[in-house]
């Protein structure tokens, strides 16, 4: 397993910008929808006329704030945006967006950059598991938002079955072709997460849960586990979606078969 820092994790971001990567998921792709998912509820959140101050913890390139300004153009013209980002050449590109009432900036990955009780929002999408000083990170989000204030998160489930082998596959092939693993990753169960956010002082705004199903593993969009092309693939998850996604599924099988940890939390 290779050491994480927070030195590896920005020199691993800073080297994905030249990747060629789209600005917003592609939502007619396995790999694009369950992202595409996560960042229309991020910006249907942002658009809550009760929302007037939002921070985006782990803005990247500002995919959620371009998403924003083109689903709720009315909402964004009234909402003010502050995005961060440890990775120096994600925020450049967010800032060449230009998109109004939005403001990107680097920071060093803890201490946020702001007065207490700044944000009535605070979103942070697969970001987490990033982060060395979890802790540390999520008592700043505590204490940036205003009483009341609501924290919308996702990060990947570490239990999911999927995950675990795509990251074993992944471990081999790049052994195989002598690639260093990127130092990037330290996840988090859902049991730590939901300690540590009750610890700090934030309450559920909704039940925190496992969401996407995975029931498949996958390269570059193709099955491996079913052997399926990309477009079938798709439908296959389509299917998964609509028999996973729903109230009386088991959480034992949900901890199993489920890609990301997500909940809405409040400050107490």
């Amino acid at each position: 397993m290779a050491h994480v820092t927070a030195d590896t994790v920005r020199a691993y971001f800073d080297a994905e910008i030249g990747g060629g990567r789209r600005l917003l998921p592609d939502r007619s792709t396995v790999g694009g929808l369950g992202t595409s998912r996560k960042y229309e509820h991020a910006a249907a959140l942002m658009a809550d006329p009760a929302v007037r101050d939002v921070l985006d913890v782990g803005c990247n390139r500002g995919s959620i704030e371009a998403l924003f300004h083109t689903l709720h153009p009315d909402a964004a013209r009234d909402t003010r945006v502050e995005g961060v980002d440890v990775a120096g050449q994600a925020v450049a590109q967010a800032q060449a967006l230009g998109l109004p009432n939005c403001r990107f900036q680097t920071y060093e990955g803890t201490t946020l950059p702001f007065p207490d009780a700044s944000f009535d929002l605070v979103i942070m999408v697969e970001v987490l598991e990033h982060v060395i000083d979890k802790t540390r990170l999520l008592r700043e989000i505590h204490r940036v938002l205003r009483p009341g204030g609501r924290f919308y998160l996702t990060t990947p489930n570490p239990e999911c079955v999927a995950l675990r082998i795509e990251l074993g596959m992944w471990d081999v092939l790049r052994r195989v072709f002598r690639k260093p693993l990127p130092a990037k990753d330290a996840f988090i169960t859902r049991g730590e997460l939901s300690a540590m956010l009750e610890t700090i002082g934030f309450r559920p705004a909704t039940p925190q849960r496992y969401a996407w199903p995975h029931v498949f593993v996958s390269v570059w969009n193709w099955g491996v586990l079913p052997p399926l092309p990309p477009a079938w693939l798709y439908r296959y998850q389509q299917f998964c979606i609509a028999r996973l996604e729903r109230e009386g599924v088991p959480e034992w099988l949900q901890r199993r078969l489920m890609w990301t940890l997500t909940g809405e939390l409040r400050k107490s």
